[in-house]
C-alpha cells in the first residue's frame, strides 16, 4: 500500500512472507456478498488463517434482506445497520480499508483508490454488487425513488417521511416492479394501515405496477397469484401487464395491455418508487473485466473471471454483480442474498485452493469447485 494507507498484514499459511503483497486477498466491497466471503473464508481456513484486505466506500451497511421493513420503520433502522468495518477488523488476519475504487490491474493483483492509494493481493474477489436505479433512458427516470443503501436509502426514508408526515393532497404511492422486491415493498406499504401504533401521521394509497402477466413470474404461477391476492386484500391497486411509459410531477404515464387492445393511462401519485430491477454498478466499467453485454460481470461456473486462463486464475467474482456463463450459456439467476451465501462459499473453497501449499508437479492451478445451478 502506499503510505497513506493501512500498513500490509501479517504472514499468510502456505505462502511465506511477500513484501510485495498487501494481503493474500484483497476482497472489493464489504457488503453482503464481500462479507460472506470473508466469513466463509475464516470459517474454513486452518490457522492461521489468509491475510485479507476488504474495501468499500462505506463503513456500515443495512441488512438488506430487510430493507423494506428497515425503510418504513417497521424495524429500526439504525439497530439494523451492520458494523461492517469494525467487524472485519475484528477478524483475525483480515483489515478493512475505507475508500473509492476507480482501477484495477489484473496482472499485478493492484487497486487503485481514489487518491491514488493502491493495495495488492495474491487473489481479488470482486463483491460490488449493483444499483436500484431505473434506465436512465427512461422518461422521468431522475424522479423515481430507489432505496437500496447508502445515501440513496437515507433520501428514500426522508421522502416517504415528508410525504406521510405533511399535508400533501396526493399521498398515493406508486411502486413500479412486480418482481419480489415491488411486492414485498407494497406489502409493506399497505401495512402501514393497519400499523398498531401507527408509523406516520397518514397512510399512503399503494398502486404496483408489473410489466408481466403475473407476479413475481420467477417463483412461478402459483406463487403470483398467491402474492397477487394478498395485496389486493390488503388494498393496493394491483395493475400487471402494464410498462411504464414516464414519470412526471404528479404521477406517471403508463400503457396497461387489455384483451381488447392496450390502452394508456394517467396515474396520480405523491411519490414512484423503482423496484424494477438493478442495473450493474458503475464502478464495474473502470475494471477492465470481461462483462456482458448489459454489463454485468461474466465470470464461469467457479466464479473466476478468467475460467480459461491459468495465469489470471486468482480473479473471482460473485452476488449481485456476476453472470454465470457455462454450459449451454447464461445461467438464471434470482438476484436474491441467498444467491450470495451460495456463492461466497464456491468463492472461498476456491480461493484457498489457490493459496494451499502444493508440490512443484502438482497441476497449475489446482482443480476448482464450480458454483451448482439451483432449480
Amino acid at each position: 500500500m502506499s503510505s497513506d494507507a493501512d500498513p500490509a498484514l501479517g504472514t499468510s499459511s502456505g505462502l511465506g512472507p511477500n513484501p510485495g503483497l498487501d494481503a493474500d486477498v484483497v476482497v472489493l466491497g464489504a457488503s453482503f456478498a464481500g462479507i460472506e466471503v470473508l466469513y466463509q473464508l475464516q470459517r474454513r481456513a486452518s490457522s492461521p488463517p489468509p491475510r485479507v484486505i476488504v474495501v468499500d466506500r462505506e463503513r456500515r451497511h443495512g441488512y438488506l434482506p430487510l430493507v423494506q421493513e428497515r425503510l418504513l420503520g417497521t424495524i429500526d433502522a439504525r439497530s439494523s445497520t451492520l458494523e461492517s468495518a469494525a467487524w472485519i477488523d475484528s477478524v483475525e488476519g483480515a483489515r478493512f480499508v475505507q475508500g473509492e475504487i476507480v482501477g484495477l490491474d489484473v496482472a499485478r493483483g493492484e487497486v487503485t483508490l481514489e487518491g491514488g492509494t493502491t493495495v495488492r493481493g495474491r487473489v481479488i474477489v470482486v463483491a460490488l454488487g449493483s444499483v436500484l436505479e431505473p434506465p436512465p433512458a427512461l422518461p422521468g427516470a431522475a424522479r423515481m425513488i430507489g432505496y437500496k443503501s447508502g445515501a440513496q436509502f437515507e433520501q428514500a426514508r426522508a421522502a416517504v417521511q415528508d410525504l406521510l408526515e405533511g399535508d400533501a393532497e396526493e399521498r398515493r404511492i406508486v411502486v413500479v416492479g412486480g418482481g419480489i422486491s415491488g411486492v414485498e415493498l407494497a406489502g409493506e406499504l399497505a401495512a402501514l394501515r393497519t400499523a398498531t401504533p401507527p408509523r406516520f401521521r397518514h397512510a399512503p394509497e399503494v398502486t404496483l405496477i408489473g410489466v408481466e402477466p403475473a407476479l413475481v413470474p420467477i417463483l412461478g404461477e402459483k406463487v403470483g397469484a398467491r402474492a397477487h391476492a394478498i395485496l389486493v386484500a390488503q388494498g393496493v391497486d394491483v395493475r400487471t401487464g402494464t410498462r411504464l411509459e414516464a414519470t412526471h410531477e404528479g404521477g406517471v404515464s403508463v400503457r396497461e395491455h387489455r384483451p381488447g387492445g392496450d390502452e394508456s393511462l394517467e396515474i396520480a401519485a405523491g411519490l414512484v418508487m423503482w423496484a424494477g430491477g438493478v442495473r450493474p454498478s458503475p464502478v464495474l466499467t473502470e475494471l477492465g473485466l470481461p462483462r456482458t453485454e448489459d454489463g454485468w460481470l461474466a465470470v464461469g461456473p467457479t466464479l473466476q473471471c478468467y475460467p480459461t486462463d491459468p495465469a489470471r486464475a486468482g480473479v473471482f467474482a460473485c452476488g449481485d454483480a456476476v453472470r454465470i456463463i457455462g454450459g449451454t450459456g447464461r445461467w438464471p439467476t434470482m438476484q436474491r442474498a441467498i444467491e450470495c451465501i451460495w456463492q461466497a462459499k464456491v468463492v472461498a473453497k476456491n480461493v484457498l485452493a489457490l493459496l494451499a501449499p502444493r508440490s512443484a508437479d502438482a497441476p497449475e492451478p489446482p482443480p476448482l469447485h464450480p458454483h451448482r445451478l439451483r432449480k
